[in-house]
């Protein structure tokens, strides 16, 4: 049970309401306790939407790290919410095993020194090992993306976390297993 009630879309000013649409993400529940603050709602969505769009990365790859981020800090709601999506995004399901269970030798170099950097900045771990592989593939502006989009699903887990918000009452858990 959330610490908080959810907010419905119409519940919500009518220039807020397209927050909560089909179109957006739906009454999620992390987006109907956020949507308290409809103003902080509008600045998370937006901020996250131009981390998706702007951070460097491919779309499967941006999926990878925030998977990796959901699993470094067993954020079983994030990490219900977007497996589904990595697999759209074309994350094969060796790599989402690999990354369920940090097999991270069974990715490629690349996607490996991505994942790992991805969960260090998670539990604020990055050494020098972990950045220079990060950096030997990334150029600087996709590894400052790579950080801010980690470091918002870190955001992202700690809210949910001081709010105790579940996953989708209709919903039971993917699991942490994956079939790969």
């Amino acid at each position: 049970m959330p610490r908080l009630d959810g907010r419905t879309q119409s519940e919500l000013p009518d220039d807020y309401r397209y927050l909560l649409s089909e179109e957006a993400m739906g009454e999620i529940n992390l987006l109907t306790v956020m949507a308290n603050n409809p103003d902080a709602l509008q600045a998370y969505m937006r901020y996250g939407s131009a981390l998706w769009e702007d951070c460097g990365l491919g779309a499967a790859d941006v999926e990878r790290v925030i998977l990796a981020v959901a699993r470094e800090l067993d954020s079983a709601y994030e990490w219900h919410q977007h497996l589904p999506v990595a697999r759209e995004r074309g994350v094969a399901e060796t790599e989402l095993a690999a990354i369920a269970e940090n097999r991270l030798d069974d990715l490629d170099d690349r996607r490996t020194a991505i994942v790992e950097y991805a969960r260090a900045v998670a539990t604020d771990d990055v050494d020098d090992a972990v950045f220079a592989a990060a950096a030997d593939v990334l150029d600087d502006s996709t590894l400052v993306g790579v950080t801010l989009l980690a470091t918002h699903y870190l955001a992202t887990q700690r809210f949910l976390a001081a709010l105790s918000i579940p996953i989708e009452a209709d919903e039971a858990f993917v699991g942490w297993s994956v079939d790969g």
